[in-house]
């Protein structure tokens, strides 16, 4: 797939994106796909192709899998030349990459998504998250930690991923600590 195409698919999803969650924006698409490619440097045999596509529509598995949308978007990759192959390879992995990967470029994206999880990046989305659920500190801190515990595929994944996780426990444990340093008295 050469790089124009490669635009045009991004410019297709990346208004998909925003507003599904109230959090995503355009810049997390692209994330994904550099955390993607930075984890599949190490990975020779993973299908460029199919790897870029499953980065660029992870988050995107509910929209395509809506009535007409997938068809839809199977149309408009095919109009851009892409292998009927590798699309059905796109809508087999959508969604399987984040529970149970099958492939090398699945686990390649299941641990990508999940390093946007991570680290300081992936506190500020937890906050957000927790916020809008209404949790209370010892919640948030435990969420943080649930977050900073799963586990990823990949060799390359998990060493990207060890500095994000302490700072994640680190972090869950000061907040822990601030909150019943000066907390109710129970």
């Amino acid at each position: 797939m050469d790089e124009p195409t490669r635009r045009r698919i991004l410019d297709y999803v990346k208004p998909l994106a925003v507003g599904l969650d109230g959090v995503t924006n355009y810049g997390d698409v692209e994330r994904a796909l550099a955390a993607a490619e930075a984890i599949a440097g190490s990975v020779p045999d993973a299908d460029g192709d199919l790897l870029f596509l499953l980065a660029v529509f992870s988050g995107q598995e509910k929209w395509v899998s809506r009535m007409g949308h997938g068809s839809r978007t199977q149309i408009y990759l095919e109009s851009l030349g892409l292998p009927r192959r590798t699309i059905a390879a796109l809508f087999r992995g959508l969604p399987r990459f984040e529970t149970s990967p099958q492939t090398v470029e699945e686990e390649i994206v299941h641990d990508a998504v999940l390093l946007d999880a991570l680290g300081a990046y992936g506190i500020a989305r937890s906050l957000a998250d927790a916020y809008r659920e209404r949790l209370d500190i010892p919640e948030m801190a435990a969420a943080i930690e649930e977050v900073a515990a799963r586990p990823l595929r990949t060799e390359a994944g998990r060493k990207l991923a060890e500095p994000r996780r302490q700072a994640m426990r680190a972090f869950a444990a000061r907040l822990l600590a601030e909150h019943v340093e000066f907390g109710p008295l129970t």
